[in-house]
């Protein structure tokens, strides 16, 4: 293995530093979305008895108690509760326009620069390798084969390198851009359902 990787070179090298810069955004990115979750199917039946029966304080706690996203967006919603329905509701669009989504969109634009170079790179390596093997066959012509199979190896090593890489990290990326769209629409499922509770709440004030 580490024949194959001396045979690479500089190419190689960057290939592979790429798709370590790449694993740890990547790793954020999990350890993010893990620290996001939440199971809202159990969450969110006391936050609705608490706004129905009036419970607004101890609604507001309830949330403060978490720190999941769609909870704390919730906490958001509370404590502009004096406000009209449309107001809360504004204000809550913008919090997911402005910073939920762009947060969880984070750093998923740099896995799929690794997807783009990491097969351009291996591209690169053949380009060179071949150049290298003519460049012997102008020289000593095709007597001795074994001249050419530094040109080659490098070929070949780069390009099953960039594809390496690039193949996994396909799969990362469109995880990854799942993950956001369920977050997505949990989001603005229970948004609607939250704004919906409060509404019935005002209504039943007045």
């Amino acid at each position: 293995m580490l024949e194959m990787i001396q045979a690479g070179g500089i190419i190689l090298y960057l290939t592979i530093l790429i798709s370590i810069i790449g694993l740890g955004f990547a790793i954020e990115r999990f350890l993010v979305f893990r620290a996001y979750r939440c199971d809202m199917d159990k969450f969110f039946p006391p936050l609705e008895n608490n706004i129905k029966s009036g419970k607004m304080q101890e609604a507001i706690k309830y949330c403060e108690s978490s720190r999941c996203l769609i909870p704390r967006l919730m906490l958001l919603g509370l404590l502009h509760k004096d406000e009209s329905i449309e107001e809360i509701r504004q204000v809550l669009v913008d919090e997911i326009q402005i910073k939920i989504l762009p947060s969880l969109q984070k750093h998923i634009g740099i896995l799929a620069i690794v997807v783009k170079s990491a097969p351009m790179l291996g591209l690169l390596g053949t380009v060179l390798g071949m150049i290298s093997t003519f460049e012997i066959i102008a020289i000593y012509g095709l007597g001795d084969p074994g001249k050419m199979a530094n040109g080659i190896r490098l070929a070949l090593v780069t390009t099953a390198g960039g594809l390496m890489v690039a193949i996994p990290f396909i799969f990362i990326q469109s995880y990854l851009i799942n993950k956001v769209k369920n977050f997505e629409v949990q989001i603005y499922e229970y948004l609607t359902r939250f704004l919906r509770i409060m509404h019935r709440r005002k209504e039943t004030r007045a």
